[in-house]
């Protein structure tokens, strides 16, 4: 008799998708993933076997060939690729989050030009908000892009951008009308390619976690980008449709934050079955009982949250509310699941030896990408106290 939970909104479906990532990343990224985290290293190689699976184009319709899944896939998915390595999860979804803009609001022309080779894994996607004086307060961006003739002329600053190196197009917030008021209203999307003149990438970030893609400082000096990449060849909507991707972020990382938790779970579960102590195994012990028991309760709560999410955001279009819920009490739950499986482990949870040590340090980054907690916690609050006026 099968021990398997049913989960509203969840299907048999989704399951046999859940299926065919776990297998892969059980085969293919689990056995190297401590290598490749050690060097650093882009997974350029699994690519076209994640392609091959439907993963690199779940962002992309189907008649551009992509797989079109819908969000509860989405995050599903992402669950078990972080809990295989959130280095290769973070590349994926940077990638799809590019995809989606440009198959929501691109034109003809853009999608028949990035959509097919995004969905292949000939290419990767990203997106660029974050400037240095700017962060989560993207209503001041200060980069700028020009009309002149049939060019856009770009001058400022990008920094903390996710996969620069690699993507081919960054989908990029600018700001095309430097008197729009209020200034939102002059902001757009454009699709720039790595090799343009005038635009450099100044410098890479070392970063603590979410090792094995890049994270970059891009500098746009008198750049001269075609009017064609402007994204669905309207200006001022910019703003407007990265706020509409920020909730499909959302579910994203709740997603892999429940695979991050899942995975520090299962390390600590297994040492505490295998490692003995004064004659019992660790996990005899109540102390240990509890904190695994409190991980389970936390991490089950998390993914439902990413279901509901997926589920009001597949069925209405946006789900603000219930997509920064589930990513925040994900966050957490990433955070302090790592965090408990170290101290379950002990000393060796301190040591590059388990892969533990690589969960506390992707998790850090969860409460604090896609939007703050602390914003997004406001933003619920907003919502409660909106409902009692």
């Amino acid at each position: 008799m099968s021990n398997r939970r049913t989960v509203l909104g969840v299907t048999e479906e989704h399951e046999a998708l859940r299926a065919v990532v776990r297998q892969f990343v059980d085969e293919r990224v689990i056995p190297t993933a401590m290598e490749r985290e050690a060097r650093d290293e882009y997974p350029a190689d699994l690519l076209p076997e994640m392609a091959k699976l439907g993963l690199m184009g779940m962002s992309v319709p189907e008649k551009f060939g992509g797989s079109d899944v819908d969000y509860v896939s989405y995050g599903l998915v992402f669950e078990e690729l972080a809990r295989g390595w959130m280095g290769l999860a973070s590349v994926v979804g940077s990638s799809a989050s590019g995809a989606w803009l440009i198959g929501k609001y691109g034109t003809e022309e853009q999608k028949q030009k990035y959509l097919p080779e995004l969905a292949a894994g000939k290419r990767t996607s990203g997106i660029a908000m974050t400037e240095p004086s700017v962060g989560t307060d993207l209503k001041n961006i200060r980069l700028t892009a020009v009309r002149d003739g049939d060019h856009y002329v770009l001058n400022g600053t990008k920094t903390m951008i996710t996969q620069a190196r690699h993507a081919a197009p960054l989908v990029m917030l600018v700001r095309t009308d430097v008197n729009a008021q209020p200034a939102h209203r002059g902001m757009s999307l454009v699709l720039v390619e790595r090799h343009m003149s005038g635009y450099t990438i100044s410098r890479d970030i070392k970063k603590l976690g979410h090792r094995g893609l890049d994270l970059c400082e891009l500098v746009f000096d008198d750049a001269r980008l075609p009017v064609g990449q402007l994204l669905g060849d309207v200006e001022g909507q910019g703003f407007y449709q990265m706020m509409s991707a920020l909730d499909r972020g959302r579910i994203y990382m709740a997603g892999a934050a429940v695979g991050i938790a899942r995975a520090s779970l299962e390390a600590a579960t297994k040492y505490a079955t295998e490692r003995e102590t004064f004659g019992h195994p660790l996990g005899d012990y109540q102390a240990v009982k509890l904190r695994l028991a409190k991980m389970a309760v936390e991490i089950e709560a998390s993914r439902l949250l990413m279901i509901n999410a997926a589920v009001k955001t597949q069925g209405e279009g946006r789900a603000t509310v219930e997509s920064a819920m589930a990513k925040a009490h994900a966050a957490e739950t990433c955070l302090n699941a790592s965090y408990d499986a170290m101290r379950i482990l002990g000393g060796y949870g301190f040591t590059t030896e388990f892969p533990v040590e690589r969960y506390y340090r992707d998790a850090a980054l969860m409460p604090i990408a896609e939007g703050t907690n602390d914003v997004l916690m406001m933003m619920v609050a907003d919502s409660v106290l909106a409902a009692r006026r």
